[in-house]
């Protein structure tokens, strides 16, 4: 009796895994496309919740580059310092260098204009302000010498969404460029003669937006000042523009590069083609496409499109970055998706010699499958091996999420 039993729940439990099977073959999240295998990840974080985008720089000036993220669920903001060639497949030294809730970016900045980087993070719903981290002079991993300020005029304004540190009126040191959501703004913060007169920091508006997903800072018109581009995913002025830097005048003119009536996700600038001219890289996820917009004349007004459909087996648009991955000498289009409640290959790579007619078999794997929220794709050697690494934030979802955390993913794609 007991034999039969058990035959009869092994039989049962047989059905139930095969049933569970047919079922995952037949829904989107199934994908039996990939033949590459997925790339080794590290992890340089995964303490906290929401991980939410990184930016870098050499803060303690030792020749690494380190890290800055906020921790949208987790309420802080987190530098990282690499640790050197020898440790980086570890968990990095840490430090949180301000509580921040609801954090949606941060960067690094000198602030205060003395010579030595801060941190700079902005909140968004519940948390409308800008905080300012300040560095210490030397101690970085001692969260007690870190001191946090809110920015006066940011305070309420908008959910701030970005920000990015930008020399604009030629005085007093770098200036902030920020942008929210919801009936927001881009604008900068004016720096005074005196920066840690923080009152004295002024806001100035430059045009309204929907919710800025990237702020970009090129000199789009060729006459020798930088003008400021960004990705707008909703509302009325939804689409990938550039705006005029005014020089003395007040009014910036906005320029549409391309996706008026799409919703447009982070983006990069970068030369596509190796023509020596940069082209717009656009992430959207209204059709799930790539969007490549090539300049047709040297005043940024005039814009070719070439339109890349993203496979079936990866999630929705989230960015894209432009880089040689494999070392051919062509940039390659490495892309971040969110996967939703869906196991799908998240993070994947395009050849950059096959972007014309892409098949989705052209797409290869980084991440593996599983459920993914990723952030922006960002491109450099993190372990010194000569050749392009990954670094990326993957948030999941939810209060307590289970999230990757801050990871980054190694290129073997060079190795004999």
């Amino acid at each position: 009796m007991k034999n039969l039993l058990l035959t009869i729940a092994c039989l049962s439990l047989l059905l139930t895994i095969n049933s569970e099977l047919e079922a995952q073959q037949h829904s989107p999240a199934f994908s039996t496309a990939r033949t590459s295998s997925p790339w080794a990840r590290h992890t340089i974080d995964n303490s906290s919740s929401g991980a939410d985008g990184v930016k870098l720089a050499d803060i303690n000036r030792d020749g690494h580059i380190d890290i800055v993220t906020g921790w949208e669920e987790g309420g802080l903001t987190k530098l990282y310092l690499n640790p050197g060639k020898a440790k980086v497949k570890e968990i990095w030294p840490a430090v949180t260098v301000g509580v921040t809730p609801n954090v949606e970016d941060a960067v690094f900045m000198d602030m205060n204009n003395d010579g030595r980087l801060d941190v700079v993070s902005c909140g968004e719903k519940g948390s409308e302000k800008i905080y300012v981290h300040l560095a210490p002079k030397k101690q970085f991993l001692q969260a007690e010498k870190w001191k946090q300020i809110v920015l006066p005029a940011s305070d309420g304004r908008m959910m701030w969404m970005y920000a990015e540190p930008l020399q604009l009126d030629g005085k007093n040191g770098e200036d902030l460029i920020a942008a929210g959501k919801h009936g927001a703004e881009l604008g900068w913060f004016e720096a005074p003669r005196k920066a840690k007169r923080w009152k004295d920091w002024t806001w100035h508006s430059i045009s309204p937006v929907g919710w800025v997903m990237s702020i970009l800072i090129r000199d789009m018109d060729s006459d020798g000042d930088m003008d400021i581009i960004i990705t707008d995913r909703r509302e009325a002025l939804t689409g990938c523009r550039w705006l005029e830097n005014p020089g003395e005048q007040k009014a910036w003119k906005s320029h549409l590069i391309g996706g008026g009536d799409l919703e447009v996700m982070f983006m990069s600038m970068a030369d596509v083609d190796g023509d020596g001219e940069e082209e717009a890289v656009v992430a959207e996820r209204s059709q799930q496409t790539i969007r490549i917009y090539k300049r047709g004349d040297k005043e940024g007004l005039n814009w070719g499109e070439q339109i890349i459909e993203l496979p079936s087996f990866t999630g929705n648009a989230k960015s894209v970055e432009v880089g040689d991955l494999n070392g051919d000498g062509t940039n390659d289009l490495i892309i971040s998706t969110n996967t939703d409640q869906y196991k799908k290959e998240g993070l994947i790579w395009l050849d950059g010699n096959r972007i014309e007619g892409v098949k989705e078999s052209d797409f290869q794997t980084i991440s593996g499958v599983h459920k993914a929220k990723y952030d922006k794709v960002e491109l450099l050697d993190i372990d010194e091996d000569g050749d392009l690494d990954i670094l990326i934030c993957e948030e999941n979802y939810g209060e307590k999420s289970e999230g990757l955390g801050v990871v980054w993913y190694e290129n073997t794609l060079n190795e004999k």
